[in-house]
C-alpha cells in the first residue's frame, strides 16, 4: 500500500516490535528515535525493514512533523509505540485511498487498560494524513492537527473524514504506569495552558482556588457518564477518575505558573 506510517519511539524495546508489525502494510515504515533513547528501540525496528532515524526530542508535534517531512509517500499514517494497526483499518485505509474525498482522516483509538479492552472509553484522533494538507501542532503534549492555512482539525468537522475503525492502544497495564507518566504530562500540559491561557480543549481559562476542582469534576463527569465510562466496568471507573485527577494537577501546576 502506498502510504508511510510513522511511529515515534524512545526506549520501547518491549513494543515496538508489534508496532511495526502491525505497520507492515504499508510501502514504508519510518521509527523517528529520540536521540536520548538508550535501549535496543532501533535495533529491533531496524531489523524488522523499517527506516530508524534519530532526532532531538522537542515534543511529540514536532517529532511527528520531522517524520512526515522525511517519508516517501504522499499519506501517512500516524502511530505511538505502544499502538498497533487493525487488520479492519488496514482494509479500510486501502479502500479510501481508491477515491479520497479528504486530506485529514479521523480514526478510532480504543485503549487496553488494566489488561481490558475498551468498549465506551474511545477516542478519535486524526492520525491519516496526505501531505500538504496538514501538519500537527508544535505543542509538547496532546499535539493537535492544524489544516494548512491554520485551522484546527476538530472531529466531525466539515473539512476531514472518518474512517470508523481501530488503532489499538495497548494502554497502562498498572495504575502507577499512568500515574507516573501523568506527572510530567500534567506539567507540560500547564505550560502549554499558561501560553494563552487556554485548556487544550480550547476553552479559556482563569487562576482561581476552585479551577482544579472544576476541571476535575467536569472530566468526571464527561468521561464516566457522557462517554459512558460506567459501562466499561472496574476498569472504565478507574480511569475515569485518574483522568479527572490528572485535570486536578494541571490545574493546580497553572495556578502555579
Amino acid at each position: 500500500m502506498n502510504i508511510s506510517v510513522v511511529i515515534i519511539a524512545k526506549n520501547e524495546e518491549e513494543k515496538i516490535a508489534d508496532c511495526v508489525i502491525s505497520a507492515k502494510f504499508a510501502k514504508e515504515v519510518i521509527v523517528v528515535i529520540d536521540t536520548e533513547s538508550t535501549d535496543k528501540t532501533a535495533e529491533i525496528a531496524h531489523s524488522l525493514g523499517a527506516t530508524v532515524i534519530s532526532n532531538p526530542w522537542e515534543g511529540y508535534g514536532k517529532q511527528k512533523n520531522f517524520g512526515m517531512r522525511r517519508a516517501s509517500q504522499n499519506w501517512i499514517l500516524f502511530l505511538d509505540a505502544d499502538e498497533r494497526v487493525s487488520t479492519e483499518l488496514q482494509e479500510a485505509i486501502n479502500s479510501m485511498l481508491d477515491n479520497p474525498e479528504h486530506g485529514v482522516y479521523w480514526v478510532t483509538i480504543e485503549d487496553i487498560f488494566l489488561g481490558k479492552r475498551m468498549k465506551h472509553l474511545i477516542g478519535h484522533n486524526p492520525r491519516f494524513v496526505k501531505k500538504g494538507a496538514a501538519q500537527w501542532s508544535d505543542k509538547k503534549v496532546h499535539e493537535q492537527m492544524i489544516y494548512t492555512g491554520g485551522t484546527i482539525a476538530v472531529y466531525k468537522d466539515s473539512i476531514s473524514g472518518e474512517l470508523d475503525l481501530p488503532i489499538i492502544h495497548q494502554s497502562y497495564a498498572t495504575i502507577s504506569d499512568y500515574v507516573k507518566k501523568m506527572h510530567v504530562y500534567t506539567t507540560l500540559d500547564a505550560q502549554d495552558m499558561q501560553k494563552n491561557n487556554t485548556h487544550r480543549s480550547g476553552r479559556k481559562v482563569n487562576r482561581s482556588f476552585m479551577l482544579p476542582y472544576a476541571l476535575a469534576f467536569r472530566q468526571a463527569i464527561k468521561l464516566l457518564f457522557y462517554k459512558k465510562g460506567i459501562l466499561d466496568g472496574w476498569p472504565g471507573i478507574t480511569w475515569s477518575f485518574l483522568s479527572a485527577y490528572y485535570e486536578f494537577e494541571m490545574g493546580q501546576k497553572y495556578n502555579a505558573l
